[in-house]
C-alpha cells in the first residue's frame, strides 16, 4: 500500500477554519444568496464544460468518442447550463428531489438489510438510518423549497463547527506541522 502525505501547517489550517466559518455563517444567514451562488456556479460550469466539450467534439480529429456525441454533449451541457441560470429555484428543487431520492434509496436499502440480513452487527441501529433516511426524504418531497433552504442551512451548519474545529486544531498545534495522510491501494 503506498501512502500520500501532505502538510498542512498550523497557519493554513487556522487560515482554511476562519473561511469555512465565514461560508457557513453567510449560508445561515443569507440562505437565499447562498442557494443562487451554488446554482449559478453550475450553471457557469455546465455552460464552460459544455463549450469545451463541444470544442473537442468540432476540432478533434482523433477521439474515443464520435465527434456527434461531443458536439451534442456539449451543446446539451450549454442548455443545462442556461436553464439554471434563467430559472435557478426549478434547478434548486430539482437538486433537492435527487437528494431526497438519494435518501429514499438509502433508507430503503438500510430497512432491508436491518430487516433481511439477520447477521448483520447493530441492525437497529441500520434499522434507525434507514427510518430517518426514509423520513429526510418525505420532508424534502413534501416541501422541495424549504427543503432546499434546509440543505443550504446544513452545508451552513456544517462548515461553521468544522471551521472552529479547524481554527482550533490551527492554533493548537503550536509550531508544529500536521500530517494528513491518505491510505492509497497498489
Amino acid at each position: 500500500m503506498d501512502y500520500l502525505y501532505s502538510i498542512v501547517d498550523r497557519k493554513t489550517l487556522a487560515l482554511r477554519g476562519l473561511v469555512a466559518v465565514i461560508f457557513g455563517i453567510v449560508a445561515l444567514v443569507a440562505t437565499g444568496f447562498i442557494l443562487d451562488v451554488l446554482v449559478y456556479a453550475f450553471g457557469f460550469f455546465a455552460i464552460l464544460t459544455g463549450i469545451l466539450t463541444a470544442g473537442v467534439g468540432m476540432s478533434s480529429e482523433k477521439s474515443e468518442l464520435p465527434r456527434w456525441l461531443l458536439v451534442t454533449m456539449g451543446v446539451l451541457s450549454i442548455l443545462v447550463g442556461i436553464f439554471a441560470l434563467v430559472t435557478p429555484l426549478i434547478v434548486a428543487i430539482a437538486l433537492t428531489i435527487f437528494i431526497a431520492a438519494w435518501f429514499l434509496i438509502t433508507g430503503i436499502t438500510d430497512l432491508g438489510l436491518a430487516v433481511f440480513h439477520k447477521k448483520t452487527h447493530h441492525r437497529i441501529l441500520l434499522a434507525l438510518s434507514g427510518i430517518i433516511g426514509v423520513a429526510v426524504a418525505i420532508i424534502l418531497v413534501v416541501a422541495p423549497v424549504s427543503g432546499a433552504y434546509t440543505l443550504v442551512m446544513v452545508l451552513g451548519i456544517y462548515a461553521v463547527a468544522a471551521g472552529f474545529i479547524s481554527i482550533f486544531l490551527g492554533l493548537s498545534l503550536g509550531k508544529e506541522k500536521v500530517e494528513i495522510g491518505a491510505q492509497t491501494s497498489s
